[in-house]
């Protein structure tokens, strides 16, 4: 039989600087009292189950929550990395991609487990995971929602306690198109205005990164490239029919696997924030092209031409630098004025890419209109036009562009014939 999530997390304080805080402790954090039990009276089955698993509860004025803590030191690792490069991160330009000011404290990390993928009244999220760094620690809050009469007193403790602050900066994975969208819906199903923090989305700078590295954009492959990795993880598709066996009467056994994958996504929230932000600070290289052009279109952007130039010549270093890092690079020393260094590229990308005829055609635009060059501008523009398709609207521009060229020269000639025409 495997051992239960209370063993892990027992495992886990001894070896990795993991605490768990007391009733007391988590109530005071989260600014509730936590209910009194008195070791005399009795409680519900399902209730000790709660408890012996961690949980304690907590009583708001709209009824009962459950919540567990699972407290990190700083000097834990994971992902090869301690929470506490936190500290001596730079998140100035992190903080431009969630368009707010963001620091450690104001950060909260948030992950759902629900019962269905849609966002109608028919799916509720059952489990609400907030990690936050407080008190020299990254703490993983869990609220769970036993039965789904308990789900109001849980949607309104977030939207007051949590996501209502108004520093509050918000961090998910894939959370805009799903968790934050169904947290809004819960909220407006109990009649409550639902909060607007500042909300930094990671799948969005994650995909721009590494799309060209991870096969899909899962959190569990975006991970592995960090180094996380998952023994005996539950997949998240599972957790929905867990929680309906619970429900049904199924013992809180069957749900641990489900606290500890959603505890583990939280943990990887905050490893993939650490590492975009130091990524946008430039303090990483990797050995691929692709997320050293993600970062250059972002400085491109931004009009921090220094660094977009030296992320675009890492890109093209790259043994797997394809079509689409030199062509960018390529643009970027245009519209810089860097033309000689544009041009070799473009030859460069002509000779590798015979089926495209781009290259031929940012050369010939330059070669006619900056280097006044028409023989050699007339040769790339029918090496252009010969690579596209008799009859598209690509041939038809450069068989006009062939014959200004041409009239251009027959124009020369017959200047240098008669120079009398000059005047």
């Amino acid at each position: 039989m495997g051992r239960s999530l209370l063993d892990k997390l027992k495992d886990l304080e001894r070896t990795a600087g993991v605490r768990r805080p007391d009733a007391d402790e988590t109530a005071q954090a989260r600014g509730d009292e936590p209910s009194a039990v008195e070791a005399d009276q009795a409680i519900d089955p399902r209730a000790a189950e709660l408890v012996e698993a961690g949980f304690q509860r907590m009583e708001t004025p709209h009824g009962a929550v459950w919540v567990r803590e699972t407290a990190f030191d700083l000097c834990t690792q994971y992902g090869g990395r301690p929470f506490a490069d936190f500290l001596s991160c730079d998140f100035e330009r992190l903080g431009r991609l969630a368009k707010a000011e963001i620091a450690p404290e104001r950060m909260m990390f948030y992950d759902v487990e629900a019962t269905g993928l849609g966002h109608g009244g028919g799916t509720m999220p059952f489990l609400h995971a907030v990690g936050s760094f407080a008190d020299d620690e990254f703490r993983v809050a869990q609220y769970f929602v036993p039965d789904y009469a308990d789900e109001g007193a849980v949607v309104r403790l977030l939207a007051e306690a949590w996501f209502g602050r108004r520093d509050a900066v918000l961090v998910s994975y894939n959370g805009k198109s799903y968790d934050w969208p169904l947290f809004v819906n819960r909220c407006v199903l109990y009649g409550l205005q639902p909060p607007e923090p500042a909300h930094l989305d990671l799948l969005h700078p994650a995909r721009r990164l590494w799309k060209g590295v991870v096969r899909r954009m899962k959190l569990a492959d975006v991970e592995a490239a960090l180094g996380v990795r998952r023994d005996g993880d539950l997949p998240g598709s599972e957790a929905p029919l867990r929680y309906f066996a619970y429900v049904d009467g199924a013992p809180l056994a069957s749900m641990e696997d489900v606290f500890a994958h959603n505890l583990r996504d939280v943990c990887t929230l905050a490893r993939l924030a650490l590492e975009l932000a130091d990524a946008l600070a430039e303090r990483t290289s990797w050995p691929h092209a692709s997320p050293h052009v993600g970062l250059a279109t972002w400085f491109d952007a931004w009009r921090e031409w220094e660094s977009a130039d030296a992320q675009f010549r890492k890109a093209v270093a790259q043994e797997d630098a394809d079509w689409r890092a030199r062509w960018l690079f390529s643009l970027f020393l245009k519209r810089r004025g860097r033309w000689e260094e544009a041009l070799d590229l473009w030859l460069e990308l002509a000779d590798a890419y015979p089926d495209r005829p781009e290259p031929y055609v940012e050369a010939a635009k330059y070669f006619e209109h900056r280097r006044r060059d028409l023989a050699r501008a007339l040769w790339a523009a029918e090496a252009a036009q010969a690579r596209t398709g008799e009859g598209s609207r690509e041939y038809g521009e450069m068989a006009r562009r062939v014959e200004r060229i041409r009239r251009k020269l027959e124009r020369e000639a017959a200047c240098e014939g008669d120079p009398r025409r000059l005047l």
